[in-house]
């Protein structure tokens, strides 16, 4: 997730977005507050939500307790002190407001220290334990060394929650689960991540209607050999001298392979019905994919200029001078003033995959620390259920909003990003600890050494990693 430049809050409303204060009981509110937590419920009343109730019938109070979602990122002062940029972010600013007016409790998202210092963070308080009430955010440095060590609370025991309910993605679920329990949430829709990025200027020169991709993508005919004509299309000599003046693609090598794999119906690293990590590095379709992928490179990939650094790629998509290239979503910020235009599309499907435009899922996962008893652990986890709600009144297609604006094309958002929603594969690699799968794909992409070659020289070391995994 990153954070956003954001417009002024409207200040009618601004007493009420501050982030309250540590406290033992809920404060006493003025009339102006209380006018406006009236109003606010009214509004969500209207918009169709119903206030919980516990077992007992009664509406959930959780006597001012304190609960900060802590991840790297975000505000030292609190999401809710930051300044809106869409009505959107406005609204889900009030709905969490009145949650914590309604059930008597303070929750707000806080960024503590940095990205490096995170892990040992999260280490130490849930080893040592403290006055706080956590919900963490972590990422694959954390998950299965924490899983290990046995720093979470197994979120399977809190019943007060509905776990299987829409907001919740299955994909962390299924990651962090072992056995019959499971460690990690995520309240919110997982990013898009990987696809392929495409310069329009450049397929319109080679005779290539640019929607006629998109076209491809929504007729499920955007494959491999799709994607080859049109590389080899975009690949050209334009002056005749023998040197290609245009390119197909330029891309980060890691980028394109675990999307290729993906695509092919493979993986890098499989986990089995008990939990258990293994290496799918020698599968026929992993082999098949690198294959293809080492083909790409050589007859279409720009080559690497003379003494560049290793982000030379980007520069050859901005400035025009190669026509494709896979990347993840979030830099469309990047991209955003680039002079030709572009859209983005699903990697396109492999020979042996099941059909479907997909991407990988890799995201942050959220976490309690196990070091609290059953009661405090219920009871955060049941305010981080109630305040992690979608805001009433927004349909299911509301996280369109901020990709609208960030994106050229509403088919990119529409269509792509849909699918990427929709039919996102959890990466399990990152969860091997020390597993480094540049060995194999700095090696495979530019030609140096056969898939086989690679497989075979990694073979121990990485069966080393993942039995360690596996303990």
């Amino acid at each position: 997730m990153l954070t956003t430049t954001k417009k002024v809050v409207a200040a009618g409303i601004t007493a009420l977005m501050l982030c309250s204060t540590v406290s033992a009981a809920k404060p006493k509110q003025s009339k102006e507050q209380k006018a406006q937590a009236k109003q606010l419920e009214a509004q969500f009343k209207k918009a169709g939500y119903t206030v919980q109730k516990n077992s007992k019938g009664k509406v959930y109070d959780f006597d001012g307790m304190v609960v900060r979602v802590a991840d790297w990122w975000s505000n030292a002062n609190g999401l809710q002190n930051e300044e809106s940029h869409s009505p959107v972010e406005e609204d889900g600013k009030k709905f969490r407001q009145y949650v914590m007016n309604t059930y008597n409790c303070d929750i707000d998202q806080f960024g503590i220290g940095g990205w490096g210092s995170h892990p040992q963070t999260v280490a130490n308080f849930c080893t040592t334990g403290g006055d706080e009430n956590y919900v963490f955010v972590i990422d694959g440095r954390s998950i299965s060394a924490g899983m290990k060590a046995n720093l979470f609370y197994d979120l399977s025991s809190i019943k007060d929650v509905d776990w299987n309910a829409k907001k919740w993605a299955k994909s962390i679920k299924d990651k962090t689960t072992k056995g019959s329990a499971f460690y990690g949430c995520r309240p919110i829709d997982p990013e898009p991540r990987g696809g392929i990025f495409f310069n329009k200027r450049l397929l319109k020169e080679a005779n290539v209607d640019p929607e006629s991709i998109y076209d491809m993508q929504a007729a499920g005919t955007w494959t491999w050999d799709a994607f080859e004509k049109l590389l080899k299309a975009t690949t050209r000599d334009l002056d005749n001298d023998g040197v290609m003046d245009t390119f197909g693609m330029a891309n980060l090598s890691t980028e394109f392979c675990h999307l290729a794999v993906m695509s092919n119906g493979s993986a890098w690293i499989g986990k089995d019905s008990k939990g258990k990590y293994y290496s799918m590095c020698n599968d026929e379709k992993t082999i098949e994919a690198m294959n293809w992928a080492t083909k790409m490179c050589q007859n279409y990939e720009k080559p690497t200029p003379e003494g560049a650094n290793w982000d030379w790629m980007y520069a050859s998509f901005i400035n025009g001078e190669v026509a494709f290239q896979a990347d993840q979503e979030y830099r469309v910020g990047n991209i955003a003033d680039m002079r030709d235009d572009w859209g983005f599309v699903c990697f396109p499907l492999g020979p042996n995959g099941d059909g479907k435009y997909k991407t990988l899922h890799d995201d942050n996962t959220y976490v309690i620390p196990g070091c609290y008893d059953k009661t405090t652990a219920e009871n955060i986890a049941k305010i981080f259920d109630l305040w992690s709600d979608p805001t009433p009144g927004y349909g299911d297609d509301a996280w369109k909003e901020d990709y609208y604006t960030r994106f050229r094309d509403e088919r990119a958002v529409d269509e792509t990003l849909q699918h990427m929603k929709d039919n996102g594969i959890v990466r399990y690699d990152t969860l091997v600890s020390g597993l480094n799968l540049g060995n194999i794909i700095w090696n495979v992409y530019p030609g140096y050494k056969t898939m086989q070659e690679a497989v075979e020289e990694t073979a121990n070391a990485f069966q080393a990693l993942i039995d360690e995994a596996n303990r």
